[in-house]
């Protein structure tokens, strides 16, 4: 060879195992991390507090938002039927006084440590006797029902009760989140403990971080969790203005909707919609206990004949819901009474109610006045969320229809829980979910109305501890009827609950059947993530074809280039 072939035959050489290293690099690359982004679309707010078992704010949200990190007992599965989760099976004795946990073995903590049932026992007490200076509040882990707990060994608990309590599995057992006794046996005030250790638990996702600020939550896949690696490498929550946009724009994979926001979608945006009865419940809440005018049955019924809740729900809602029961129980729950009073719109009847009651006297405005003189007029209390908006509008008109005036302040979904808590309205539109159970959808309404009859209490207390499902049944239609009777709360209607996802990503979410956390109304359920489908492995798969196909030629293509040399060469020497 001449010295010109030599130069140019390793020229072209080099030029070539140029094109072939990408090509061998690119064939060792691994598949995208398959990250998730959710957004709580029809909330006010993103921020549902710190997710460890006491921080969390009180709201269903903030218990999904911590059920991510952390495991209980046992969880329900789409038919609201128990699976294990932190115990493998259980038992309990006839009387329902002690139940039996077998618990799972080989289970480790975010950190690494192993869970023991000396985890169980610390939570209970724990939980127990901190519950009540939290954020949390002692209403949320019903542990005042349990009288003792006891490991029999490291991996068996007994739990005693102070009495049956016939929703144990549902509202103790698949509700309070076990904790890790190394880290918070020393923690005195579990309220300001928001380490990065406070999110520590066994459960399918680790925080990674929650920013107050931004309203958003990040959580990585628990890669050992004991029931499978998730679906997902990462799983975020982020706030959105217009969660329609967000998921059209592909910002979000996955919202919660109303009716009329789905609408909004169309088949090209490549969304899978499911829906289901949501137990959430619009109601108009009274100040019983403080103010003596809203504190008279007759005048709380009167304000329920005056308004045409069948006509709100159309309004609010376009048929995204059904109108609410004087009973409270939504009619698709399997615990409804419908032979209970029945308040059909009918301003004639609630105008002569409230002259019989003492305000027949009416001002200029024609508002009513009471004995002293004084106008008939609240303050409405109410979200500014667009639903809770239009509704407080709506019972405006009503109510003056009948001469009572009404002063609308709207609020975000925070402040306006902590002055219904603290007592300081007169009137309040109030949403929220409610049980499946009637130990939790019924029992708490001395609570949440301050209304505190002494026959509602005893039938309340009965129900609760009896283990016969046909008596119990008989003992909380007699609670639905005291209830359309007195009024203590006006169930204005029920929304139905919508979520809609990417196809191309995660597909599976349902409604639980009886929700979680002991009735929480969500497509949330954990288990999505570990037994729903990832789509986008598919796609990967298609650009690792192409991927491998633009491989072939680099090769090809050296290949080639090599044999164009070889024949320059010879010609060269020809």
């Amino acid at each position: 060879m001449s010295k010109r072939s030599i130069y140019l035959f390793i020229s072209l050489l080099l030029v070539s195992i140029v094109l072939l290293i990408p090509a061998s690099a690119s064939s060792d690359d691994s598949s995208e991390e398959r990250v998730f982004t959710a957004s709580w679309g029809t909330s006010g707010t993103a921020d549902w507090g710190f997710p460890s078992p006491l921080t969390f704010y009180p709201r269903g949200p903030g218990y999904i938002m911590t059920s991510y990190c952390f495991d209980t007992l046992v969880w329900p599965e789409e038919s609201g039927d128990f699976t294990g989760l932190l115990a493998e099976s259980w038992e309990s004795s006839d009387d329902g006084l002690e139940w039996t946990f077998h618990l799972r073995e080989g289970v480790n903590w975010h950190d690494g440590e192993p869970f023991t049932a000396d985890d169980v026992v610390f939570t209970m007490d724990y939980i127990k006797g901190k519950a009540s200076i939290s954020p949390i509040g002692s209403s949320w882990y019903n542990t005042g029902v349990i009288n003792s707990v006891e490991a029999l060994d490291d991996y068996t608990v007994v739990i005693t009760l102070n009495y049956p309590y016939a929703p144990f599995m549902q509202q103790v057992a698949a509700v309070i989140p076990i904790m890790p006794k190394h880290i918070w046996e020393d923690v005195e005030d579990p309220s300001k403990y928001m380490e990065d250790e406070a999110a520590i638990g066994t459960g399918p996702f680790i925080l990674e971080d929650y920013d107050t600020d931004q309203q958003s939550y990040k959580y990585t896949a628990n890669k050992e969790y004991f029931l499978g690696e998730p679906i997902i490498d990462t799983l975020i929550y982020v706030k959105t203005s217009d969660v329609v946009i967000s998921l059209k724009t592909e910002e979000v994979d996955e919202s919660g909707l109303t009716l009329d926001q789905v609408q909004a979608l169309d088949e090209s945006d490549n969304m899978e919609i499911i829906s289901g009865p949501g137990y959430w419940v619009y109601r108009l809440r009274f100040n019983i206990p403080s103010n003596t005018i809203l504190s008279d049955t007759t005048v709380r019924q009167a304000i329920y004949y005056s308004m045409n809740c069948s006509d709100i729900e159309s309004r609010v809602l376009h048929g995204g819901g059904i109108e609410g029961n004087p009973g409270y129980v939504p009619p698709y729950s399997s615990w409804y009474n419908p032979d209970v009073t029945q308040y059909e719109h009918d301003i004639e009847k609630a105008n002569h109610m409230l002259d019989d009651a003492g305000y027949s006297e009416k001002n200029s405005d024609g508002i009513r006045l009471d004995s002293e003189g004084n106008p008939l007029e609240f303050q409405l209390l109410y979200t500014s969320d667009q639903q809770s908006q239009r509704i407080a509008e709506l019972v405006q008109t009503y109510l003056k229809e009948i001469g009572i005036d009404i002063t609308l302040k709207p609020g975000d979904t925070k402040t306006v829980d902590g002055l219904v808590t603290a007592g300081n309205f007169d009137l309040a539109i109030y949403s929220h979910g409610t049980s499946t159970d009637p130990a939790r959808m019924l029992n708490s309404f001395p609570t949440s109305t301050g209304w505190n009859d002494s026959e509602f209490m005893a039938l309340a207390d009965e129900q609760m501890s009896t283990m016969d499902e046909e008596k119990r049944k008989e003992l909380v239609e007699e609670m639905q009827v005291l209830i359309a009777d007195n009024v203590p709360t006006i169930p204005i209607m029920y929304r139905n609950v919508y979520s809609a996802s990417s196809k191309d990503t995660v597909t599976g979410f349902f409604y639980t059947d009886g929700g979680v956390g002991g009735g929480v109304p969500t497509e949330y359920n954990k288990l999505v993530f570990i037994y729903g489908t990832w789509n986008s492995d598919n796609d990967n798969s298609a650009e690792g074809t192409t991927e491998n196909t633009a491989d072939s030629l680099g090769l090809l293509g050296s290949v080639a280039i090599l044999v164009c040399a070889f024949i320059l060469i010879r010609h060269g020497n020809s």
